[in-house]
């Protein structure tokens, strides 16, 4: 299975503070049953959509202000994102397609596209497995959203403070990323976090926070020489929510290559 599942496990648990002073590890998977328990628990909460329409806010360090987030998905098709700042209007833009990624940013004229199995060139996932985690809904590299059918893929800890560690069985680990959820006692998801085996001390995370009117998605890529992050403050999603129209650029945009594009802002 993991190569470091220890601390994978650890990491995961102290995303949202659990002391680790006299923490309790289980040392053997919960059995069969508290497994299928876990994982149906999970799928009965999703529901069954074909489009869904998001809004919230994104807040960031270094961001003047925070500007207002609508992100409307089409179930395995796409996935548009639009941030709005007051007074002036629509400021950047993200659309992602089954092919393609293309991030805009209005207020320099300059866009990035790129294939989209260039982007998840070390990742075996798809539009759907983005979808699903916006959603905060766990996915299984390469077979997608966890259910009941593929319960056998995971193992399941129980631990101390009444979470549950989930991690990918041997035959459906990623060769260079070591990666787990965290779910809480009503098995929401709680966080995921990657740990890229070639970069050590070097994890992206991702933490989910559940309030009366929405949830917030914390992103978190943490280095030896660098920590950036943000937050989406989003409200629970509209399934019959408006839809968000692709983005038209005329020639006053400038194609840029990633790099240039990331060092633009």
């Amino acid at each position: 299975m993991f190569k470091n599942l220890f601390v994978v496990r650890f990491v995961l648990t102290i995303l949202l503070a659990v002391p680790f002073a006299g923490y309790a590890y289980a040392q053997e998977p919960a059995d069969a049953s508290v497994r299928a328990e876990l994982v149906d628990s999970i799928s009965s909460a999703y529901v069954d959509w074909s489009s869904v329409s998001i809004s919230g806010k994104l807040k960031m360090e270094g961001l003047p202000v925070s500007p207002s987030v609508k992100i409307y998905m089409e179930r395995d098709s796409s996935v548009l994102i639009s941030l709005r700042a007051p007074f002036m209007g629509e400021v950047g833009r993200a659309e992602i397609y089954c092919d393609t990624l293309l991030v805009v940013n209005k207020m320099k004229k300059t866009f990035v596209k790129e294939p989209l199995s260039q982007v998840l060139a070390h990742y075996p996932g798809t539009l759907s497995d983005v979808q699903n985690i916006l959603l905060a809904r766990p996915v299984i590299a390469g077979l997608g959203l966890l259910t009941p059918e593929i319960v056998e893929k995971v193992e399941i800890y129980q631990e101390a403070d009444g979470q549950f560690s989930l991690l990918p069985v041997a035959d459906v680990a990623l060769e260079e990323f070591n990666y787990g959820y965290l779910v809480d006692g009503m098995a929401r998801t709680a966080a995921l976090l990657v740990l890229p085996l070639t970069k050590p001390d070097t994890m992206v995370s991702l933490t989910y926070g559940y309030g009366s009117k929405g949830y917030d998605l914390s992103v978190v890529y943490q280095s030896p020489d660098k920590k950036k992050g943000g937050t989406l403050e989003l409200d629970f999603p509209d399934w019959n929510g408006s839809p968000v129209q692709p983005i038209k650029l005329n020639d006053k945009y400038t194609r840029l290559d990633f790099p240039d594009f990331m060092k633009s802002f």
